[in-house]
């Protein structure tokens, strides 16, 4: 995973270091820009945050699309505003509908990177079009201190046969069972093998394992197990939809737990929930939506704020409801 250099963050002396995650705002030629900019502003200056993290589905789908570079430059103009005249740091991945109609997302990765505050820095490589890692420093700017590592949640299962060869009629996942609705591709297993990589080379670099963060659009099948154990992972929030999680168990949650770096995990996708858990030690937890016409639940729209503590590196986090 690639390390982004475009802007070092650091910790204040003695200050939280806030990150605001927001998703599923599904725009594109035709959809409500005015309000959804009012909505992002208004969670802006709740959560007054050092770092904003768009976790995927920013574009389309259905008659709200995205199918040229002009038309995704054009609503990134006019979304990433509140963000770029303000001097926000933003970063972003892709989600599920992202590539729908035919722009491909290692082409749109390049647009979201003129942008003179966007982080991100995506490989475009077959592993995954938004994958890296975002680092935080200490008030000196020298030593680091916490880490953000950025996946790409692929397109559905249909993606996965092509990408790997399977066949067209292969089942891969079963129906809705027990709360869990386990069809979407989310990471696979070569990005697990890179965050591995790339983790174990920033302890050795820094001489310890480095407190971490970990975001993607997917949710992880842990979150779906969480909500089915809930007085044992400590569930709560509003869950108005069963967990949308990943059919095919990659493997990167118990990663983390033998990596022990990453301490939250933050989600989208799930329009109609914002819970959290605590599962294996990790907090795992999902952000709502932030569109004007994917979903009409109010208690969900908004964006989910994590507090990293400058002394400890605990990870807290809450709910910013946008207020309609």
């Amino acid at each position: 995973m690639k390390i982004s250099q475009k802007s070092k963050l650091r910790f204040q002396k003695n200050e939280p270091f806030h990150i605001l995650c927001v998703s599923d705002i599904h725009g594109g030629v035709g959809y409500d820009e005015p309000n959804t900019v009012r909505y992002l502003n208004d969670v802006l200056e709740q959560a007054k945050p050092d770092l904003v993290l768009l976790l995927g589905d920013i574009a389309g789908p259905g008659y709200i699309h995205i199918e040229t570079a002009a038309q995704l430059k054009t609503m990134l103009d006019g979304l990433t505003a509140p963000l770029e005249q303000s001097g926000i740091p933003w970063a972003f991945v892709f989600g599920n509908h992202d590539d729908n109609f035919g722009l491909p997302n290692d082409e749109a990765a390049r647009i979201y990177e003129t942008y003179p505050h966007c982080l991100s820095v995506c490989d475009g490589d077959s592993i995954g079009d938004s994958d890296y890692v975002i680092p935080i420093y200490d008030e000196a700017g020298k030593a680091l201190k916490f880490c953000v590592y950025c996946f790409d949640s692929h397109g559905g299962e249909d993606d996965y046969r092509k990408r790997y060869g399977l066949a067209d009629d292969m089942l891969l996942t079963f129906p809705n069972q027990g709360g869990l609705d386990s069809t979407e591709r989310g990471v696979d297993f070569a990005q697990v093998a890179d965050y591995w990589q790339t983790s174990a080379a920033i302890e050795k670099a820094n001489g310890h394992t480095v407190t971490a963060m970990a975001v993607m659009h997917v949710p992880l099948q842990e979150l779906g197990w969480a909500s089915v154990n809930r007085a044992e992972t400590d569930f709560q929030g509003v869950q108005g939809e069963d967990v949308s999680c990943q059919g095919l168990n990659s493997g990167l949650f118990r990663a983390f737990l033998e990596r022990g770096d990453v301490k939250a995990v933050c989600f989208g996708h799930d329009h109609e929930n914002n819970v959290t858990a605590v599962y294996g030690g990790v907090l795992l937890a999902n952000d709502g939506y932030l569109s004007c016409h994917a979903s009409h639940t109010k208690e969900t729209l908004g964006g989910r704020l994590f507090t990293v503590d400058p002394n400890d590196l605990t990870v807290t986090t809450a709910f910013i409801n946008a207020r309609m």
